[in-house]
């Protein structure tokens, strides 16, 4: 007995060292594709992660947060893997220039991941969102397999799908206890079962299998209208965003992130016939309206999630949300008019908007600390 607890007290303080390691090196990675992403607007700052902007975005900074949120909810040291290859590789790909091993870093953590899911389901219980989920891991390992494979269209994709997946399957989470009729139900089965075709044919359509014929991108962006339809319509969020303290804020930028889902849905829509204009800043309104407006959303719940802090609420944590819908708007303007200016105006506020909410939250954290 004595020997089972102090196993148990190690594996604590190894499992907290190591979650420790992680935020820090998926905060750097957030660094390094900020920087990568404002140099290639044309801003002078380090470009090591010039040409991996996105994949260490999506791969090295929201792939390690995932992960570490899972690994951390099966509360031993070897769910760790994924989080901790997913920073690897983040390291690899913009400090060491070495993108096939970061390619395959992240491999091994879309792979590790999918595993936590399926350990999760067969210890615990199988669930609808839990399936959703696993879906969504697998997506990272479809887009990293695409980038591996110098496909950078269906990667794109693959990664879009595995962030908003993820983040579908932790709405319809937390609405368990909502009872819902057969209808919503039924859509969303059939919106996430559209996004998995998308993804699917993408990666058909460069391997030696081919293509249906169908349109993975037309399909992609109907599953992501359908998505934030239902989410306006049936999640909680829209319902609560006049509450008060970190339940509003909350509400308001979850809102405001499936306004943006649409929104990218829309202009990915567009840009089926109109390519140029608007429409390529469709994959920044999801990725950036959508997914950071989740980030921002969920930090109350994940802060005391992952490192036991419970930040204090203060109104200013909201300005975060609204600087950074109007730097996609300014980027939006930027894109129709083809204005240079406008675009890095529009990167240095998305970069602006992120840093500011980290202060507010480290502000938050560190008053109730201090008290």
């Amino acid at each position: 007995m004595i020997g089972d607890r102090v196993l148990t007290h190690r594996n604590a303080g190894a499992l907290q060292w190591a979650v420790a390691a992680c935020a820090l090196l998926a905060v750097a990675n957030l660094l390094a594709g900020l920087s990568g992403g404002l140099a290639r607007l044309g801003l002078p700052l380090p470009a090591a992660a010039l040409a991996s902007h996105g994949a260490v975005m999506v791969c090295a900074f929201f792939g390690a947060l995932i992960s570490l949120e899972r690994a951390l909810a099966l509360k031993h040291p070897l769910g760790l893997v994924a989080p901790l290859a997913a920073c690897a590789g983040g390291l690899l790909a913009w400090a060491l220039q070495d993108e096939a091993a970061a390619t395959a870093a992240w491999l091994v953590a879309a792979i590790s991941l999918v595993a936590l899911y399926v350990l999760a389901g067969a210890t615990r219980a199988w669930s609808l969102h839990l399936g959703v989920e696993l879906a969504g891991a697998l997506c990272w390992g479809a887009g990293t397999f695409a980038w591996a494979a110098d496909e950078h269209s269906a990667a794109r994709l693959g990664w879009m799908a595995f962030l908003v997946l993820t983040i579908a399957g932790e709405r319809r989470e937390l609405m368990q206890m909502v009872r819902l009729s057969l209808l919503p139900r039924l859509l969303f089965v059939a919106t996430v079962a559209c996004g998995l075709i998308a993804v699917a044919l993408s990666n058909l359509a460069f391997t030696s299998i081919g293509s249906s014929g169908l349109p993975p991108d037309a399909l992609w962006w109907l599953t992501c209208a359908g998505l934030a339809l239902w989410l306006l319509r049936w999640d909680l969020a829209p319902r609560m965003w006049r509450q008060p303290g970190w339940i509003g804020h909350t509400a308001v930028c979850l809102t405001v992130g499936y306004c943006w889902l649409l929104a990218g849905a829309l202009l990915g829509l567009v840009g089926l016939w109109r390519p140029a204009g608007v429409a390529v800043v469709a994959p920044h309104a999801v990725l950036l309206g959508f997914v950071f407006a989740m980030v921002f959303g969920h930090a109350p719940i994940i802060l005391p999630a992952l490192f036991g802090l419970r930040p204090r609420y203060s109104s200013w944590v909201r300005l975060p949300v609204w600087l950074l819908s109007a730097s996609l708007a300014l980027r939006l303007a930027g894109a129709e008019t083809r204005s240079i200016q406008l675009l890095a105006w529009g990167g240095l506020a998305h970069a602006l908007a992120i840093a500011l909410f980290g202060l507010l939250m480290l502000r938050a954290t560190l008053g109730v600390a201090a008290r």
